[in-house]
């Protein structure tokens, strides 16, 4: 163990392992810009599910950074499913210092917000007395580690969820102007970082082929082994109301007193903009339409932005919460009113999986293969947003067949099992890698 993090099982002796075979494991190095547990939050809820699948077949060696205390609890379940780990803390301070010097290099931002040289040394280290047979790079701000010496020629597939140089092109068009010049800086820098990626990697993912089809269209034409790979759910773990005596509320349709609810990490941008967005331009009509109408927000880290909504009438900011599903149990309408998104939605999932009628924005509903009008409910306007709401509050067996709808959807087509078969096929040594000019 070292300052950085500690190893768990048979790591030591790896050195004296004879060279790579088809009657070993697979030795996978897995680098990812948070700590994967626990899975409270979109990226951490997807790596999380992708380290546990790729840990039943392969030893997993996981090194990341971390800007957050890491409480024993993640420690013992990395240690449960990893055959190594090092954890590197980074102080905000610190953090902010190596990302100024990262953007005064030319480079993006985000390549120095998740630097650590302790733990590329730990890393070159691992790749120095270890075999591994190939890296997994979790978000295009871990790719610096993968240039060293002992990694850059090792076979590599890339995550990077989301295309985010389109995420920033987005930050920027809602911004002041020196915002959005560091906005749009930082869009061009990222976009270099996921070009590295393809033409560095045999394999590069992303959360949904919406997202695959828009990397592809920002490079040269021919071939680019870019795959869509959907987030999934636990759909035992968000399953419809149960006997759980947990559960804060377990009426359905409370007529004059229906509940909406958000849930995401309330100090995330787009989260913070879509639940002002969506209090600033319908809750007063809706109020007036449905005077008992309440609204839960919910969600670690309110912003002081967001802990303000609380003043409104019939509005709950939760903060933090050690189980979101009864809170999810007691909610009415699950809406999802993002005005900036990338990928799939977690947050849509999981009200799906729990059986849920959802409102979504075009935004949130982008690529999830759900119809409108049967799995859920799309809204752009505010008057389409209000006249939604009202629906769905007023008709309870509309409720009920949506939800059961989507339920069905999800469980056909988006377990994790489902979602990730075949993926570690990608991380089989000897797959061509990708060629971009």
């Amino acid at each position: 163990m070292n300052a950085l993090g500690f190893e768990n099982k048979a790591s030591s002796a790896a050195a004296d392992e004879p060279a790579p075979s088809q009657n070993r494991r697979r030795r996978i190095l897995m680098l990812t810009h948070r700590v994967p547990y626990p899975p409270d939050r979109g990226d951490r809820i997807r790596s999380w599910n992708i380290l546990q699948h790729l840990s039943k077949e392969c030893d997993v060696s996981l090194a990341c950074v971390s800007d957050e205390p890491i409480c024993p609890d993640a420690r013992q379940r990395l240690e449960s499913v990893c055959n190594r780990v090092a954890i590197a803390p980074l102080g905000k301070r610190t953090q902010w210092l190596r990302a100024g010097a990262s953007a005064v290099r030319g480079d993006a931002l985000t390549a120095g917000l998740f630097y650590s040289s302790e733990l590329a040394k730990t890393v070159d280290r691992w790749a120095d007395s270890d075999s591994f047979d190939s890296v997994f790079v979790y978000c295009s701000g871990m790719l610096r580690y993968a240039r060293s010496r002992p990694l850059c020629n090792l076979p590599k597939v890339v995550d990077l969820v989301d295309v985010d140089s389109q995420k920033f092109h987005a930050y920027a068009d809602n911004a002041n102007f020196w915002k959005r010049v560091i906005y749009r800086t930082e869009a061009r820098r990222v976009g270099r970082l996921e070009h590295e990626a393809v033409r560095t990697s045999q394999a590069v993912t992303l959360v949904s082929d919406a997202e695959a089809d828009v990397l592809r269209t920002r490079l040269a034409s021919g071939g680019h082994a870019i795959h869509g790979v959907p987030n999934g759910v636990d759909t035992t773990y968000f399953a419809p109301q149960t006997s759980d005596a947990t559960a804060i509320d377990t009426r359905s349709n409370r007529g004059e007193n229906p509940k909406l609810a958000f849930v995401g990490v309330m100090n995330y941008p787009p989260n913070v903009a879509a639940v002002q967005w969506f209090l600033e331009h319908v809750w007063s009509g809706l109020r007036r339409e449905i005077p008992g109408i309440t609204f839960d927000i919910i969600g670690k880290h309110p912003s002081p932005a967001v802990n303000k909504l609380a003043q409104l009438p019939g509005v709950l900011v939760t903060g933090a919460v050690p189980d979101v599903r009864p809170y999810l149990r007691s909610a009415d309408i699950v809406i999802a009113p993002l005005q900036i998104a990338r990928g799939i939605q977690n947050k849509v999932l999981e009200a799906m999986a729990m059986g849920k009628p959802v409102i979504a924005s075009p935004h949130a509903a982008t690529g999830i293969d759900a119809v409108d009008g049967q799995h859920l409910r799309i809204a752009e306007t505010a008057d389409q947003w209000a006249q939604q709401v009202v629906a769905l509050c007023r008709d309870r067996s509309l409720c009920e067949r949506i939800a059961r709808d989507a339920r069905q959807l999800v469980c056909q087509r988006y377990t994790w099992p489902a979602t990730l078969a075949g993926f570690d096929s990608l991380l089989q040594p000897g797959r061509p890698a990708a060629n971009v000019s």
